[in-house]
């Protein structure tokens, strides 16, 4: 499967994952781009999918009611964002420029559409050192969606995320859960280093991605660094087999839970 995609804007979409592209079974991804006054009219077919606004203000209409969605500042603002069970007819129409994420997923239909606020999304940090992270819960309950999970993650400069490596591909007792991350960056011409990797087959990769690129993650370990006056976010939707995530560290670097700090050495050496 191809693991990695560049934004490139295709008509009204930057990026646009289904699971046929993708070659797996549940995440779809994807990224609108509207100019101002510009419309997207679509039906979310088969999936429940959760809006999530990158940068911009736009509204979406659905079930005939019409909703603002904003962000000033990506990297300092929670935003509201939208949940659309399947089949429901919506629009995007941007007031100003607008990017606004798609994560999708199969789903039965058994929960409403509805705005959920920012102040009910749950921060928090996790990690410790140069591990540090802040996490947002945009959603991770079975009240507010079927199948999906969804994350944003802000990383400072230099700082290591998904970190100890874990994996959620069924190996280890783990649960199967299709992942992607989307990145952006501060500056824009910031970059990371993604590295995919199992103990128990031949698969290790390291990707450099840049601002607007995905990964996909269906196996294998999946811990990432930024490069040092790179601050990082990225976007995690999650789907799977069952609806909780059930994820297994890496046992060479567990350790690393219970000593953050690591041991660094002293910078000259002593003697």
């Amino acid at each position: 499967m191809n693991r990695h995609y560049h934004s490139s804007r295709e008509g009204q979409y930057a990026l646009n994952v289904d699971p046929q592209k993708a070659e797996w079974k549940y995440v779809s991804f994807k990224v609108v781009n509207l100019r101002p006054g510009e419309k997207l009219e679509a039906e979310t077919g088969s999936e429940e999918v959760v809006f999530v606004p990158l940068v911009g203000r736009g509204t979406l209409s659905f079930d005939g009611k019409s909703y603002e969605l904003h962000r000033k500042d990506l990297f300092r603002n929670r935003p509201d964002i939208a949940y659309l069970p399947p089949k429901t007819s919506y629009t995007l129409e941007a007031i100003d420029a607008l990017e606004i994420a798609l994560g999708g997923a199969p789903a039965e239909g058994k929960l409403p559409a509805r705005i959920i606020p920012h102040d009910k999304i749950v921060t928090a940090v996790r990690g410790g050192a140069n591990s540090k992270r802040g996490v947002s819960t945009l959603a991770d309950a079975d009240e507010l969606t079927e199948r999906l999970t969804v994350y944003e993650i802000h990383t400072p400069s230099g700082n290591w995320s998904s970190f100890p490596p874990h994996r959620h591909d069924t190996r280890d007792n783990s649960s199967y859960h299709e992942e992607t991350y989307y990145y952006r960056f501060q500056p824009e011409d910031g970059f990371a280093i993604q590295r995919i990797y199992t103990r128990d087959t031949d698969l290790d990769v390291a990707i450099p991605v840049q601002h607007g690129d995905v990964v996909l993650i269906h196996e294998g370990y999946h811990p990432v660094v930024k490069a040092p006056g790179t601050n990082a976010y990225y976007l995690n939707v999650l789907a799977g087999d069952v609806r909780k995530i059930s994820a297994i560290n890496d046992p060479h670097y567990d350790w690393i839970t219970t000593n953050w700090e690591g041991n660094p050495i002293e910078i000259p050496p002593k003697g």
